[in-house]
C-alpha cells in the first residue's frame, strides 16, 4: 500500500507557517561576554573526533544559540537547570590552572530559582 506525496501547498489556511533556524554557535570571548535565555537542552557532542558536552539557550527573542562546555561551565551548568533562565559571563582566563594544556576559562553563572513558563 503507498501513501498519497505530501503536498507543498498548505491545505488548513488559518495555519501560519514560518521558518525554523538552526541554533548559532555561540563563543565567549572579550568582545561577547555574556549569554542570557533560557537553557532548553544538554547533550553530548562529538568535536575533532573527541565527546563533549553542548548547551543550548534560547534567549528573549526567540533566538537559540550552542556554545561548548568548558572544565568550569561543566562543574556550573546541571540537568536540573534544564527550563531555568540564565546568565553566563565569561570573566577570563586564570592561568594558574591548567585543563589540557590550557589556562581555565573562568565564567559566572547565574541561574534563575524558578522555571520560566512554557
Amino acid at each position: 500500500m503507498s501513501t498519497a506525496p505530501i503536498s507543498s501547498t498548505p491545505t488548513n489556511r488559518r495555519r501560519e507557517m514560518h521558518d525554523v533556524e538552526a541554533p548559532a554557535m555561540f563563543q565567549f570571548t572579550t568582545r561577547q561576554p555574556t549569554l542570557g535565555g533560557t537553557l532548553i537542552d544538554i547533550s553530548i557532542v562529538t568535536v575533532k573526533g573527541k565527546e563533549t558536552t553542548q548547551y543550548m539557550i534560547e534567549d528573549e527573542e526567540g533566538h537559540r544559540f550552542t556554545f561548548l562546555a568548558t572544565w568550569d561551565l561543566l562543574r556550573k551548568i546541571r540537568p536540573a537547570h534544564v527550563g531555568h533562565f540564565m546568565w553566563i559571563s565569561y570573566e577570563g582566563e586564570d592561568s594558574s590552572v591548567e585543563t589540557q594544556g590550557s589556562p581555565l576559562k573562568k565564567f559566572r553563572v547565574q541561574v534563575s530559582r524558578e522555571k520560566e513558563p512554557l
